[in-house]
């Protein structure tokens, strides 16, 4: 037997957690279930996870089955001809929202190229797995890692003019970037 959990609440247990989950899954792909709410099995402690709660960090990635995404070109046509928008393809289960917790047991494939009977789910863009400032580091894809947050701090840090009338302003600690250059690469 395999407890559930709801919000870290007790509910109940199942005999079989696989076609659990599964269930679980498939209904809130055809929207009977809300798309924000999470499930994930623990291994480690037996349990099955269900979570609902508002704040949780979630990423939205491509759903794959048996090896094949589910975004086709059909739909990449319909988005260019505004015959869908985002929120079909997440009601159509094609776009789900993964968190932290219900990422632990899926296998994302990085590009289309990659994707094997194994994988779950697929990087949308690869750039969404570093985040939009780290993207922003020149030359990002020849760094190590280290180097990548080190220059998204950075990024984080930079000044430039933060407003007009800098000169008559009340908050005296103003820093101001005097002799800005044109970069010589651009990202």
């Amino acid at each position: 037997m395999t407890e559930i959990y709801v919000n870290n609440q007790y509910m109940g247990a199942v005999e079989d957690k696989k076609t659990f989950v599964d269930e679980f899954k498939d209904q809130r792909r055809k929207s009977l279930i809300p798309e924000s709410v999470s499930v994930h099995v623990d291994e480690s402690s037996n349990e099955i996870r269900i979570n609902s709660s508002a704040g949780r960090a979630m990423r939205p990635l491509i759903v794959v089955k048996e090896g094949n995404s589910l975004l086709t070109a059909r739909h990449l046509e319909q988005l260019k001809k505004n015959e869908i928008n985002w929120s079909d393809l997440v009601r159509q289960g094609v776009i789900e929202y993964l968190d932290a917790g219900e990422e632990e047991n899926a296998l994302v494939a990085y590009s289309d190229d990659m994707l094997s009977k194994e994988h779950t789910h697929l990087e949308i863009t690869p750039f969404a797995m570093a985040g939009v400032i780290t993207n922003l580091v020149p030359f990002g894809n020849h760094n190590q890692a280290a180097r990548l947050i080190i220059g998204s701090k950075n990024q984080k840090q930079a000044l430039g003019i933060y407003a007009l009338n800098y000169l008559i302003r009340m908050d005296m600690d103003v820093n101001l970037l005097h002799y800005s250059q044109m970069p010589l690469v651009k990202t």
